[in-house]
């Protein structure tokens, strides 16, 4: 009887093992949709799309100055939500580049590695299969002191991104994580805002220089193929 039990047991926790995280409601962001869907579709830039670190980057169009560059983050979310809301997010606009920031909050909403990889990934294939002529610059994530703990996390994403960019010549990875980090790692205090998170106005200094030369780069790909 006791090994029926235990039996039963064990079968139970690896079904329970097998059944996938919840994902946030992608509802919650109603509002911020809304408010989006009003305004004009602005077709044939560059659209940045992610959580609340693309957001807060209030200086967007003057760091990435004579490029059609529009911001539609929102703070919060997660891969799953780029999917669930892709048609307003890029769509519409008919990009011919997307900057993608996306993955911490999904580690912090509980999903494994592989679960955000593949929400992440059903992203990415979304706007290949609508915008096939379209580029894709993949952003890593980023580290702050308040998540410390899910730094293996971070680097197992990040390094499987830089592989899955590898194999889609429309996709390109690009390292952010460890300019803000010192040697050991650590995320470098001056980069990030006070809520040990978010990056400060010298974090979004960093992040521009890395950016800048890659995103005029592909921006020149893509409009020459016009």
């Amino acid at each position: 009887m006791k090994s029926l039990c235990l039996t039963a047991f064990l079968v139970g926790s690896s079904l329970l093992a097998l059944e996938p995280t919840p994902r946030p409601n992608p509802e919650r962001f109603s509002k911020e949709i809304a408010a989006f869907s009003a305004q004009p579709a602005q077709s044939g830039g560059i659209v940045f799309t992610g959580s609340s670190s693309i957001r807060l980057w209030k200086t967007l169009e003057k760091d990435f100055a004579n490029l059609p560059v529009l911001n539609r983050g929102f703070g919060g979310s997660v891969a799953n939500d780029l999917v669930v809301h892709f048609d307003t997010l890029v769509a519409r606009h008919e990009p011919k580049l997307i900057v993608t920031y996306t993955g911490s909050n999904d580690i912090n909403a509980g999903l494994t590695v592989e679960e955000t990889l593949s929400d992440y990934t059903r992203f990415l294939n979304k706007v290949h299969e609508q915008l096939p002529e379209a580029r894709v610059i993949i952003t890593s994530v980023k580290i702050g002191e308040k998540r410390i703990t899910q730094i293996p996390q971070v680097h197992e994403v990040n390094r499987q991104l830089k592989m899955w960019a590898e194999d889609h010549d429309w996709a390109r990875y690009v390292d952010c994580t460890s300019y803000l980090a010192d040697e050991k790692g650590h995320p470098i205090r001056i980069y990030y805002a006070k809520d040990l998170l978010h990056l400060s106005p010298e974090g979004y200094v960093e992040w521009t220089k890395i950016l800048d030369p890659i995103l005029r780069e592909e921006w020149a790909r893509v409009t020459k193929k016009c």
